[in-house]
């Protein structure tokens, strides 16, 4: 019997069978110290989904699009939120600031947003029009739980958009 476990256990045998019982030891650990409904168990669970924006937060990114020499089709950028909206955010609080519009009450300039409100900012275009702002039923203008799809019509050769968003949380 010696001379079987001197012959295949080898010390990277060794390693691994010593890593999987701190593992194994770690995962009994917290299953015996979490109780019900402790804190480490929400945290646990939470970790596992999409973290949603809290109250007040803000979000930023970019979007830009370009349709190249077309005058036909559509210019598209898609946005994917890093954290979900909560429940309370008003889908359609959407605005759209052209290069060169005046900013608004809810979208009082760059990187900002009032609450419950998503703005985009363009910062360059040139041969483009808004089409729209889709959510994931196509309302417009519109932002889902977790992004918006932005589209836009080419006008001329050499066209493209550019831009900031911002939203923030009621």
């Amino acid at each position: 019997m010696r001379r079987y476990l001197k012959d295949s256990l080898s010390p990277s045998m060794g390693v691994a069978l010593v890593a999987l019982l701190l593992a194994l030891s770690g995962t009994s650990y917290a299953a015996v110290t979490l109780g019900h409904g402790s804190a480490g168990r929400t945290e646990l669970r939470a970790a596992s989904g999409q973290p949603v924006l809290g109250s007040g937060q803000v979000m930023r990114g970019y979007f830009a699009a370009a349709a190249g020499d077309s005058t036909s089709g559509y210019a598209a950028d898609a946005i994917t939120f890093p954290k979900k909206l909560p429940s309370g955010f008003n889908n359609n609080h959407v605005q759209y600031i052209a290069q060169g519009d005046p900013t608004t009450t809810h979208c009082p300039g760059v990187n900002r947003a009032k609450r419950n409100w998503m703005c985009f900012y363009v910062g360059q275009q040139n041969a483009v029009t808004l089409c729209c702002i889709y959510d994931q039923n196509y309302g417009d203008p519109a932002v889902s739980d977790y992004g918006a799809r932005i589209y836009w019509n080419p006008n001329a050769s050499d066209n493209y958009v550019d831009g900031t968003w911002v939203v923030r949380a009621p």
